[in-house]
């Protein structure tokens, strides 16, 4: 299939502590964090002037809005599957969207899919829906391809910078 651009390809690899440092990026201002986080909120409300179930509620408010809340959970996660996540990703980028290869999987991510393109210091967060984000970090690609990314994410109107 001929594409309008050039292909545009990288290779990372990610290291499980990476990975856990940029997971509660991936949580933050999801559906559920956010949801959770108000419904939090509001029972610490309800529970005023009691402190402890209000101390309570407003903890688990915080870790649910600022996606802290998965952390525990990825840890538990990478420590089983380590030498997975610490393997080689390639990653084309085309009119269509973005191809990951991981070790044995294969993962697409159509532009129509791509609610949005979250670009950080270091990396791109890839958000799709639930549950699917992805960190993308921007030493996959040299400096031109870089660029012809950022470029292609800008006309898919997906590109934000946080």
């Amino acid at each position: 299939m001929e594409t309008e651009t050039p292909l545009i390809t990288g290779r990372y690899q990610t290291t499980a502590r990476e990975y856990l440092r940029r997971a509660p990026a991936l949580n933050r201002g999801t559906r559920f964090s956010n949801g959770f986080g108000v419904l939090a909120l509001i029972l610490a409300a309800i529970s005023l002037p009691d402190p402890a179930p209000v101390a309570i509620e407003l903890a688990l408010a915080v870790a649910l809005l600022s996606g802290y809340y998965c952390v525990p959970f990825t840890w538990l996660t990478l420590r089983s599957r380590r030498a997975q996540v610490e393997q080689p990703v390639d990653v084309v980028v085309d009119e269509v969207g973005l191809h990951f290869v991981h070790g044995l999987a294969e993962i697409d991510a159509p532009w129509e899919e791509i609610t949005r393109l979250r670009e950080k210091h270091d990396y791109f967060l890839v958000m799709a829906p639930y549950p699917r984000a992805y960190i993308l970090p921007k030493r996959a690609f040299d400096p031109a391809q870089l660029e012809a990314f950022r470029l292609l994410a800008a006309s898919k109107d997906k590109l934000a910078h946080d």
